[in-house]
């Protein structure tokens, strides 16, 4: 027994010496390998194409953790926010947008993140609504983008959203003004009519709102 066991030994000192290692050596070393940010990243947008987009968020926080100096860690923080944008989550995917433009006020694709906060503020926006904050920050924010000179593309599509924005709001003050028809306070009711005409001219309701405006006549 003694000589087996010295023999043992002698035979992995000699295969150690003579630069063997055993196999159950190799499979641990590659199965504590991390995987590198270019990979990472490569599996982060193959799950966010697929959208699997929970999938895609935790490969690009694991990215953004441990390769801080990757050279497309801007783009990481904005598929973050594309990402939660995606899947509906829009008070999140604001806050990312805003986080990915505070750090990286220069990066090529600030307008369109812009125009994706906009949207995340417009997608709330119910026809039922009374109150009008919603749909007027999100005409604020389309504003802000068409009227920017840098904003490319975008600054078009966010003058239509701005200019459906505006319909939506006149809409809303008719509705209001019919609202407060059946409920008896007529000047209420005057006041939003002629909103309608002042504020939201030639769109398309000024007709609905001057006929109301008459039949309150002497109310």
């Amino acid at each position: 027994m003694k000589r087996q066991i010295l023999g043992l030994t002698a035979l992995v000192v000699a295969l150690t010496l003579t630069g063997c290692i055993f196999p159950f050596s190799v499979q641990k070393e590659d199965m504590g390998k991390a995987p590198g940010a270019d990979e990472l990243f490569k599996e982060a947008e193959a799950r966010f194409n697929e959208k699997s987009y929970d999938k895609a968020i935790e490969l690009y926080e694991r990215l953004k953790s441990a390769h801080r100096d990757f050279d497309k860690i801007a783009e990481v923080y904005l598929r973050i926010a594309d990402a939660l944008y995606e899947k509906g989550e829009n008070d999140k995917a604001v806050a990312r947008y805003h986080q990915f433009m505070e750090l990286f006020p220069a990066h090529k694709e600030i307008p369109r993140a812009k125009y994706n906060v906009a949207m995340s503020y417009f997608k709330q926006f119910r026809n039922v609504d009374l109150d009008n904050r919603i749909i007027t920050g999100a005409a604020e924010a389309f504003k802000a983008i068409r009227d920017n000179p840098d904003a490319g593309e975008w600054a078009k599509k966010a003058g239509e959203k701005y200019d459906e924005c505006q319909k939506r709001l006149a809409e809303k003050e008719l509705n209001k003004a019919k609202t407060y028809v059946s409920m008896g306070r007529y000047a209420s009711a005057k006041t939003a009519a002629k909103r309608v005409l002042d504020e939201y001219g030639k769109l398309g309701f000024d007709k609905q709102a001057e006929d109301l405006l008459k039949s309150l006549k002497g109310k």
